[in-house]
């Protein structure tokens, strides 16, 4: 392989501070850039879903209000911004600043220093300046998601694994472990990276020279390697196992981080996965999100959770062909060239910024991951005798095996990318030395290689989101928090705009009837509801929020039928028994009410005292004994 010819004194670590020092200025300038032109995007005014779920997550913590029960997404980041908003305040567009302008640096350094251990110093520097204008990372890293930081810790993961191999110690493999146990916190797929530097750790085709920790023979003792690997597997338990612990007092379950895997898995891997993969909030996501309660005796999410992963696992065990089939393809999708979306498609805000428009686009190839994947598998294969080389290419492999067991996408892909923009410097890198050398066989090889993969990495396919009008559906989202931020011009403009995109997204009409009942416009919210309603009948929410409309109108019957109807749809709705049984007494029938209160109150307990309140008004209303209607 050329890079057999490199002198291993150029690839010696380096500190040089004036280099590291342009380098966090050019990644701070580039967001900067990017941070200003986006300012004003409506895209980019208000979280949306997950990133609004971690920022009330990080404002409840500062508050003094954690998680009652398990943690349902990984808790490290929530308090990663809670830490922001204690130093920087609770502004949005402050803390989203604040976020880009620590990563992009520290992630850009980072992976300097991976690079220094692998490339010559001007291809270091130039992957790592790369990292800065690659498109996803660019985006990701002003977003309020766990996947930037992740993508930071992971780079800081392999680089202490670089350096416990450079000289290897229980202290060092215990950093290591500590690091990845709290990159795992922020992405629980993290633990793909486990019996990767376990390997390492071992010593895998290390010779060891110090006669204190060898067996005479110039290898590592099975002593040292054992000592090694446990003092990893110390640092991952040091750091996890508070969390599990944590999880099992809140719910006695044993979850190891988060209450999400069992539903992702079953997204990823049930035979509807083609329905379940596109089901997005609010309507469709609903109707997947309460399957468990329907075949089984569920109370909380994380037995909603294990009863997911049950569910998935039986259909996989009564289509196992089917099933590894479905895996194969999402493997294989992971290192497609296209950015998949989930609930962010990156191409449909492209339009907000110039920068993003530059590094992220499709036109025959799908650009960055188009070029660097195959360009990162000729890396790989140049450096197949280099140690470190290996630790890059497995760590990639393995991740994006586990992200396949799930489902693959952009916003899962981007914790890896920086290593494969030092892979791709590698393939280059081997590219360009085998032609100056002129080794014509080695050259042709690798062009061969790189032109099939890039062939493979850019060829079209089809994918069920694909299906989805996303820029209606952002549209949709950005509506409902500028509605919850009582920004009503913002959120009526989106949501109209939504509808102008998908005249059929019931979610928007909907949104619509919420925003037009903060405003006091009850007629045109009714219409509103009436026409989500029209176009899913199924729409249980649209129905609840008619009702309470028409309740607060003196519509009573018509709002009882809606009320009927939401409660066929969805037996499991617990606001429409409740909003059921507030009626009824509102109705002087205070006796009819008892039923839809026990179901309201058994379905959703985190509401018992109120209903419990309600329910001694019912006894007392009714004139008779007072009974515990909120037992099974």
């Amino acid at each position: 392989m050329p890079f057999h010819n490199l002198n291993p004194a150029t690839l010696r670590p380096g500190n040089g501070w004036r280099t590291g020092l342009m380098l966090a200025t050019f990644a701070v300038a580039v967001q900067s850039l990017f941070l200003l032109e986006t300012a004003d995007g409506l895209l980019f005014q208000y979280p949306l879903l997950d990133a609004s779920s971690y920022f009330s997550q990080a404002v409840a913590i500062l508050a003094g209000h954690g998680k009652l029960g398990a943690f349902w997404q990984p808790p490290g980041y929530p308090y990663f911004l809670a830490g922001l908003c204690r130093i920087f305040g609770t502004h949005v567009a402050l803390i989203r600043g604040v976020q880009a302008l620590v990563l992009a640096p520290a992630g850009a350094l980072l992976i300097w220093r991976v690079g220094r251990r692998l490339l010559p110093p001007t291809w270091a520097f130039g992957a790592a300046a790369a990292t800065c204008v690659t498109g996803p990372l660019l985006f990701y890293f002003s977003q309020l998601l766990a996947a930037a930081p992740a993508s930071v810790l992971t780079t800081a993961v392999i680089l202490l694994t670089m350096r416990a191999m450079e000289q290897p110690g229980t202290r060092r493999w215990l950093a290591v472990g500590g690091m990845n146990g709290l990159t795992m916190l922020f992405v629980a797929t993290t633990a793909a990276l486990v019996p990767v530097l376990a390997v390492f750790a071992w010593g895998f085709g290390q010779p060891d020279h110090n006669p204190a920790t060898t067996n005479g023979q110039g290898r590592r003792s099975a002593r040292t390697s054992w000592l090694h690997v446990a003092a990893l597997t110390c640092g991952i338990l040091l750091v996890v196992t508070p969390v599990t612990l944590r999880n099992h007092a809140a719910c006695g379950r044993w979850i190891l981080i988060s209450a999400n895997s069992g539903t992702n898995f079953y997204i990823g891997n049930s035979r509807d996965w083609e329905n379940t993969l596109t089901a997005l909030p609010e309507l469709n996501w609903n109707r997947v999100q309460r399957l468990p309660f329907l075949v089984s005796n569920v109370r909380t999410a994380a037995d909603a959770d294990a009863v997911f992963q049950q569910m998935a696992w039986q259909e996989a065990r009564a289509d196992p062909a089917g099933f590894m089939r479905r895996l194969a393809h999402k493997a294989l999708v992971f290192w497609h060239g296209r950015e998949i979306p989930r609930i962010l498609n990156i191409y449909g805000w492209r339009e907000a910024s110039l920068l993003l428009r530059a590094t992220v686009w499709r036109a025959g190839i799908n650009f960055p991951c188009g070029l660097l994947v195959p360009l990162a598998l000729v890396g790989a294969c140049a450096l197949c005798r280099n140690r470190k080389g290996l630790l890059l290419a497995s760590a990639c492999v393995a991740f994006g095996l586990l992200v396949s067991l799930y489902f693959p996408c952009s916003r899962y892909r981007v914790q890896i990318l920086p290593l494969v923009v030092v892979l791709a410097g590698a393939g280059g890198l081997a590219l360009l030395t085998a032609l100056r050398a002129h080794q014509r066989r080695l050259a042709i090889g690798l062009s061969a290689l790189l032109c099939a993969a890039g062939f493979a990495a850019n060829i079209p396919f089809v994918w069920p989101t694909d299906q989805i009008n996303y820029d209606a559906h952002t549209r949709y989202m950005v509506g409902m928090e500028a509605c919850v931020h009582h920004d009503f011009h913002t959120a009526e403009a989106c949501l109209q705009q939504a509808l102008h995109l998908n005249p059929k997204l019931a979610d928007a009409q909907r949104g619509l009837g919420t925003l037009y009942t903060e405003l006091g416009d009850f007629p045109r919210a009714e219409t509103a509801y009436a026409a989500a309603i029209a176009l899913r009948p199924d729409y249980d929410t649209a129905r609840v929020f008619l009702a309470k409309l028409l309740t607060e109108r003196g519509q009573y019957e018509p709002a009882l039928r809606q009320l009927l109807l939401a409660e066929e749809s969805n037996p499991l709705n617990a606001e429409a028994f409740y909003t059921h049984a507030t009626l009824l007494l509102r109705m002087g029938r205070p006796n009819e009410a008892a039923a839809p209160l026990n179901r309201a109150a058994v379905f959703n307990p985190d509401y018992r005292a109120q209903y419990q309140s309600l329910e001694e008004a019912l006894a007392h209303a009714g004139g008779r004994t007072k009974t515990n209607a909120l037992s099974r």
